[in-house]
């Protein structure tokens, strides 16, 4: 989006250019100038905000990357930046147990890191994603998730409970989605695979790019 801006950008450059040299009549060219020099004005605007955006966005992985060394778990997360992005990847071994949707232990002082940095932006919004493997749900937990959709939007639920409840974060700030076992990153039909499937993606994205 933000190339496509620049670009925008210096294609209005080029029309003024073009109008300037097309020989119009004074009024005319005038009317046509300042039209575009309007549009040229928004989209700088524009552009002046989404780099603002990126700089910040860039800053909060920054930070989160500095904070969670304090963790024993700093390496074990996943900190990604993309245009519109800051994505924060917790690994199985971190979340939760088996066929489970409580939040463990080992997660909570992650928690309170990304929740220190999200308090620190509030005009960024916050999705909480939840994928799992594909292996089916164990009969006994049926009534609770009866496939991996539900175990996967349960646990979304559960982190933003957490972040919501326990660490007092604005709710309206916050989504639950549960993408199950149908966007994979490894293999599984190998327990290696299988666990890097199971995971909980925290997304940071500012509504304004």
């Amino acid at each position: 989006m933000f190339e496509f801006k620049v670009r925008n950008l210096f294609l209005l450059g080029l029309l003024v250019a073009l109008v300037a040299m097309a020989g119009c009549s004074c009024k005319e060219y005038e009317e046509q100038i300042m039209q575009l020099d309007a549009q040229i004005a928004e989209l700088q605007q524009e552009i002046a905000n989404d780099e603002a955006i990126m700089a910040e966005r860039q800053a909060i992985a920054e930070e989160l990357r500095a904070n969670l060394q304090d963790c024993q778990t700093e390496n074990a997360i996943l900190i990604e930046e993309s245009e519109e992005v800051v994505i924060m990847t917790i690994p199985d071994q971190l979340t939760f147990a088996a066929s489970q949707v409580t939040v463990l232990d080992t997660m909570v002082p992650s928690l309170r890191v990304i929740a220190d940095v999200i308090s620190q932006h509030p005009d960024w919004d916050v999705y909480v994603e939840g994928y799992t493997d594909n292996r089916k749900i164990k009969e006994e937990y049926h009534e609770y998730y009866p496939t991996n959709w539900e175990l996967g939007g349960h646990r979304a639920s559960a982190v933003v409970r957490y972040l919501t409840n326990d660490l007092e974060l604005n709710p309206e700030r916050f989504a639950a989605v549960s993408f199950g076992p149908f966007r994979p990153v490894a293999d599984n039909d190998t327990e290696e695979g299988r666990r890097a499937n199971r995971m909980v993606r925290i997304m940071m994205y500012n509504p304004e790019m």
